[in-house]
This record gives C-alpha cells, structure tokens and sequence, in this order.
C-alpha cells in the first residue's frame, strides 16, 4: 500500500506550467468534435426509432383491422354463409374479448408513439 501511495504522490496535478494556449484550443476543438458526434448519434437514433414506430404502427392496424374483420364476418355470418351455429353467450365472449384485444393494442401503440419523460412528469 505505500508503494501506491509513493507512486500517487509522485504525480503532480499542479503543474500547469507545460500546458500552452494551442493544447487547451485543441482540448476545445476535441470537445467539440466529440459532442458533435454524440449529437448525430443521437439524431440518428431518433431517425431510426421513428422509422421503426412508423412501421409497427402500420403492422398494428393491419392486424386490428384483420382481427375485427375476421370477427364482423363470424358475427354476421354465424347462422347463414358459415353455419357456425354458435350459441349466444359464445358471441359476447367473442366481442368482448375483440374489444378487449382492440384497446388494449391500441393503447400499447400510442404509448409507444407518445412516450411520457420523466422530465416532463
């Protein structure tokens, strides 16, 4: 343990003699290079997670809208095209189990479009 401690104290962090105006304006210019970096990263991530929204938001509607198609038909059609002859308690399970599926994808999706920040809470 002494010999880190001889060797922490052999380093001196007040020596600022050796640092010259051209050393701190290319820390300056690394800086910002860096941050501009980030920035585009950032932008680029936020480019891409909209582009990636845009799609499941369309992959979303077209299930709600096959779902709810394929349940209008079997409701319409019960009795007389598809000779389901499904009893009445079948059919509210089936509607409300489709409205349940419908608002609950729903409210995933503009949770997913609309996201709520902490710094905004």
């Amino acid at each position: 343990m002494s010999a880190l401690n001889l060797n922490l104290n052999r380093i001196s962090i007040e020596n600022n003699s050796s640092l010259t105006p051209e050393d701190i304006s290319s820390a300056r210019l690394q800086n910002q290079i860096l941050e501009d970096r980030l920035g585009s990263a950032k932008v680029g991530r936020f480019l891409e997670d909209t582009k990636l929204r845009r799609h499941l938001t369309y992959i979303f509607a077209a299930i709600i809208f096959l779902w709810l198609a394929a349940v209008v038909s079997i409701l319409y059609f019960n009795g007389s095209v598809l000779h389901l002859n499904l009893s009445e308690n079948v059919l509210i399970t089936l509607l409300t189990t489709s409205s349940v599926n419908v608002i609950g994808m729903m409210l995933i999706i503009l949770k997913n479009l609309f996201p709520v920040h902490k710094d905004e809470e």
